[in-house]
């Protein structure tokens, strides 16, 4: 049905009252290509998407759709499909019709309006739900409309800002599936701006971690858990444990004496101060007494096939550990463990 375009964002910089929004962003989506942009409020991601859309002017840089500079060219003419956390649906027509409104205002004919509407409508499975209007829908319906109205118009990109946040879980999850299946089948290239890690990372090709107006990286999803790119990627990517102390002979010593064996403290000279981030899933439960923590489970939070352990440490720190939930049951409230650390996946935070 239609074909995406190759994205480039150029070295954007864009300032409220002096407070800058983007400091020097570049970003480049490919042809077809679905990528996230996840960070904390504030960060940058929804005002890179409305500089792409045309919402928003910018300060200095250039945007590129399909090679072409579009950054003073209007909203309207950029051929983009856009998709809002607010349905903004008109609530005086059906379905189909909001679908085929920017047909209309392209001047399609009245059948052809008609036909690609319900297409499109089938394409987002309301096909059934067509003659009826918003109010008889429910906010997972109303979204799909919106998506399918976007789409409506053929698009070389698609933007979709926040738009599964106001609905609840479960319908959040099936119509991420829903919006990933549709991009994939039109190879539509699309931005999608989310808070939600969860969603970034099931439903992307790519993931950028924003931070303070630029990327601070841009990969796959598995790279982006399992191989942060900056100490700000890996905090705030996942749950991780912070652990803070001194360099003595390539591990760190902690402040009640334990070891914490992190081969990234090797280049840091003795003595210095530093803070080591250590994934749940990268510590383990040992048996053998030749853990480098000693604490005492705490809490237990089943997950699926993992039971997330809260081990209180003897000077009041909780580390999250990750267990198979087979074994968390011979490991209740009250049980002495100890703790081991996998060397080569412990990461250095920013700040000491």
């Amino acid at each position: 049905m239609t074909s995406g375009a190759g994205v480039s964002l150029v070295d954007l910089h864009r300032a409220y009252g002096g407070v800058p929004a983007l400091d020097g962003l570049d970003l480049r989506v490919e042809p077809g290509e679905l990528v996230s942009l996840l960070g904390p409020s504030g960060c940058g991601k929804t005002t890179a998407l409305r500089v792409l859309g045309g919402l928003e002017t910018v300060d200095r840089g250039q945007v590129l759709v399909g090679g072409k500079d579009v950054t003073g060219v209007p909203a309207h003419r950029r051929d983009m499909g856009m998709v809002f956390q607010a349905y903004s649906l008109f609530p005086n027509l059906t379905a189909r019709d909001n679908v085929g409104f920017g047909l209309r205002l392209r001047k399609v004919s009245g059948a052809e309006e008609r036909r690609r509407a319900g297409e499109l409508l089938e394409l987002v499975g309301l096909g059934p739900q067509a003659a009826k209007y918003p109010h008889q829908m429910s906010g997972g319906q109303q979204q799909r409309v919106a998506l399918a109205r976007a789409l409506a118009i053929q698009p070389r990109v698609l933007l979709l800002d926040e738009p599964l946040s106001a609905l609840d879980a479960q319908v959040r999850v099936q119509l991420r599936e829903e919006i990933r299946r549709i991009q994939t089948e039109l190879a539509i290239t699309t931005l999608f701006v989310t808070h939600d890690q969860e969603e970034a990372l099931a439903i992307s090709d790519r993931v950028g971690v924003m931070s303070r107006g630029r990327l601070e990286q841009l990969a796959a999803p598995a790279e982006v858990y399992e191989r942060p790119a900056t100490p700000f990627v890996a905090e705030f990517i996942g749950v991780t444990n912070s652990f803070r102390g001194t360099v003595a002979d390539g591990a760190v010593l902690l402040a009640t004496g334990a070891r914490l064996p992190a081969a990234v403290v090797a280049s840091r000279p003795a003595g210095s101060a530093v803070r080591v981030l250590v994934r749940p899933g990268d510590l383990q439960v040992r048996a053998d007494g030749a853990g480098a923590l000693g604490g005492v489970v705490q809490t237990q939070s089943f997950l699926g096939p993992v039971t997330r352990l809260g081990v209180a440490l003897p000077e009041g720190d909780v580390v999250r550990v990750d267990v198979p939930s087979e074994r968390a049951r011979t490991l209740p409230s009250g049980t002495p463990v100890e703790l081991a650390v996998d060397p080569g996946a412990a990461m250095l935070a920013a700040d000491a």
